[in-house]
């Protein structure tokens, strides 16, 4: 599982290089296989390899910049919450979606960045408009994705300090 713990957030890749598209889906298919609260299926995604509309995502925050960097990139949708039995756990939902991409992309060699954007509503907006996310739906999350451009960039470090572990009560 050295996957999970090399895991790093890439934000510069090899543009000569493309992850294909049957990739990008099976990546969302590792999304979906992520846990929700009563399996209300909250989610969908947006698998993007369009630089136009990259270009246009990099624009909607300071840490979406990063996307100009990218050529392929995921978008996680929320599904309208009013149509979920819980909705108040659906962040939990699209963050560990949005996590199970990740730690797949690592695990394929591809290197991988989470932009966040929900619950920030002005990135929310931009990015739904640009998306063309409508009605109660919203974009949660982009992924950056590709192949790193340095050679080295996945790598075994200890980032656990043993100070934040408690044992038994606080």
């Amino acid at each position: 599982m050295d996957y999970i713990l090399n895991r790093r957030s890439i934000r510069k890749f090899d543009l000569s290089k493309k992850i294909a598209y049957e990739e990008l889906v099976e990546l969302c298919r590792y999304g979906e296989s992520a846990p929700s609260a009563r399996k209300q299926k909250s989610r969908e995604y947006i698998v993007i390899d369009d630089y136009t509309i990259i270009e246009q995502l990099s624009e909607v925050s300071k840490g979406s910049m990063i996307l100009k960097n990218c050529n392929t990139m995921i978008a996680v949708i929320g599904k309208d919450p009013m149509e979920l039995p819980t909705p108040h756990m659906q962040a939990q939902d699209l963050s560990a979606a949005t996590e199970n991409i990740l730690l797949a992309a690592t695990s394929k060699g591809y290197g991988s960045c989470w932009i966040g954007i929900y619950p920030l509503e002005d990135r929310v907006s931009r990015a739904n408009a640009i998306l063309n996310v409508t009605g109660n739906r919203f974009v949660f999350s982009l992924i950056a994705l590709g192949y790193p451009s340095e050679k080295d960039c996945f790598f075994d470090a200890d980032k656990l300090d043993s100070r934040n572990i408690i044992h038994n009560r606080y």
